[in-house]
């Protein structure tokens, strides 16, 4: 093998993986743009069917995960906050720990765990229903009939999902402060009950703008990764898993980069 095969056998799968995931990237943000665009051409007057697609999806994705909510977010006071709390206290780094808290539960783990959780679940439902609406012919079904499917099945599940995880975050964030500051005030100082008011004045609009947009943008991307991946299903029944599989693993990622480009931005 000569060395020019080599380079370019070198060369070519790293080029053929970035051209992948950039058609990827392309597709999906057409995709998502296109679905936005019919839903709001065709919902300046209010539109009953696609409304009520949307509250179904946000009761589905809000309300029904509240259970698993709420006992993440305990645990995560218990294992985050306090924690975090008794080794800044007992550091003598108290001017820091409002900080750390407002950085790391409200604006890290919260989006972080709330994404996780409505990619396993709600991701992957949306990808079985429509994969298999795609396999009954029901998708066909509803075009000849003349309903816009963006309009009627993938913008609702769009802003249903990001205000879902918008939500799903508040709740979570406010439990695991909450509880964990409840937790170190009764059994290590009185004093920490303090750090509820604190938080409050530390959230200042400009990080209420950058928590708003960062689960706005969780939500949307899981949402429209796991429409795009279901759509792609064609004639198998084994199809389905397949892209569910695909959502999830593109989704962990999404979030992954996001995360780590905000990041970068809020330097």
């Amino acid at each position: 093998m000569t060395n020019n095969s080599i380079a370019n056998i070198l060369t070519g799968l790293p080029g053929r993986y970035l051209l992948k995931i950039s058609l990827y990237i392309i597709n999906l943000a057409t995709f998502s743009t296109l679905a936005l665009r019919d839903w709001y051409s065709n919902n300046r007057i209010f539109n009953k069917k696609s409304y009520s697609s949307m509250i179904a999806q946000i009761i589905f994705t809000g309300i029904d995960a509240l259970p698993t909510i709420t006992l993440l977010g305990l645990a995560a006071g218990f294992v985050f906050t306090f924690r975090l709390i008794a080794v800044l206290d007992s550091i003598g780094a108290k001017d820091e720990i409002v900080n750390l808290l407002v950085n790391i539960i409200c604006l890290g783990i919260g989006p972080f765990l709330a994404a996780i959780i409505l990619i396993s679940r709600t991701g992957s439902a949306i990808v079985v229903d429509l994969g298999n609406m795609k396999l009954h012919g029901e998708i066909e079904g509803l075009e000849m009939l003349g309903i816009n499917i963006n309009n009627y099945l993938i913008a609702p599940r769009l802003i249903g999902c990001a205000i879902s995880q918008l939500a799903i975050t508040v709740y979570f964030t406010f439990i695991a402060l909450v509880f964990g500051i409840t937790i170190s005030g009764l059994f290590s100082s009185s004093s920490h009950f303090e750090l509820l008011t604190e938080i409050g004045v530390a959230f200042t609009p400009y990080l209420v703008m950058v928590f708003i947009t960062k689960n706005l943008l969780f939500g949307y991307v899981i949402a429209a990764i796991s429409c795009y991946n279901g759509l792609r299903v064609h004639i198998s029944p084994t199809e389905v898993p397949q892209q569910a599989t695909r959502a999830i693993v593109n989704g962990l990622v999404a979030i992954f980069v996001i995360e780590g480009l905000l990041a970068l931005a809020l330097l």
